[in-house]
């Protein structure tokens, strides 16, 4: 597996065109329109770029040359490397992409923020949340949730009641399975990580049929420029 978390805010203007049209779908130029405020825009279509970026260059192909096709539930897929198996997730600005050849995998990156509301919310979208769940488990478990709805493709509507966790005495979260979606194992990972964000860090979330949780290493782009975003590899 191969995942990138990215900083969105501090992307270059000589790593990514600010001339947005050029590389972008119709839907995509459609859809950043659709923003109320002109820097969620801008992240969004910095995010999408992003992704075309990073999933060409992995795979030997010019950004413009790749094609990424949607399911009708959303789930993203690539047409002409249907062995590739791709998962991308954005909070405010920041961006984890996650691809591997071994099976299906959902991410999902939450940054790490107070929220009254979080437990009542979780406990509704999942009723088998034990009363015993304290606040430091949401993040765990929410990002966990939406990482295995996205590889099943179901959303959380629909594939919550699936997910199997485990919620331990320490606050931590593990996924036991998913019902309904192949043999077993699943694979769920969450790891919290430093960032610039106005947050104490950000949580990230990966499940797969992999069983190595992924690691964080530096990476750098083209150059000698570091390039704002970090590649976290199980390989």
């Amino acid at each position: 597996m191969d995942a990138w978390l990215v900083d969105l805010d501090r992307i270059a203007p000589s790593d990514i065109s600010e001339r947005y049209p050029e590389g972008l779908t119709e839907d995509e130029l459609r859809r950043g329109a659709e923003f109320v405020h002109a820097r969620a825009a801008h992240r969004f279509y910095r995010a999408r770029l992003t992704v075309r970026r990073l999933l060409a260059g992995r795979l030997g192909l010019h950004p413009g040359d790749l094609r990424i096709g949607y399911d009708p539930a959303g789930k993203p897929y690539l047409p002409d490397h249907p062995g590739t198996h791709v998962s991308w997730s954005r909070s405010d600005g920041l961006l984890l992409l996650g691809a591997t050849e071994t099976g299906p995998i959902g991410v999902d990156v939450e940054l790490v923020r107070p929220a009254t509301t979080s437990m009542d919310v979780l406990a509704f979208v999942y009723p088998g949340m034990p009363p015993t769940a304290t606040s430091e488990t949401f993040f765990h478990a929410w990002t966990l949730l939406e990482a295995a709805v996205k590889a099943t493709g179901r959303g959380l509507a629909e594939g919550a009641r699936d997910v199997d966790l485990a919620f331990g005495p320490d606050g931590g979260v593990a996924l036991r399975g998913i019902r309904g979606h192949g043999a077993p194992p699943w694979y769920g990972h969450t790891a919290v990580h430093p960032t610039r964000q106005d947050a104490p860090g950000a949580m990230t979330a990966f499940v797969s049929r992999e069983p190595r949780p992924v690691t964080v290493e530096p990476w750098h782009g083209g150059g000698t420029a570091p390039w704002p975003a970090r590649l976290l590899t199980a390989r």
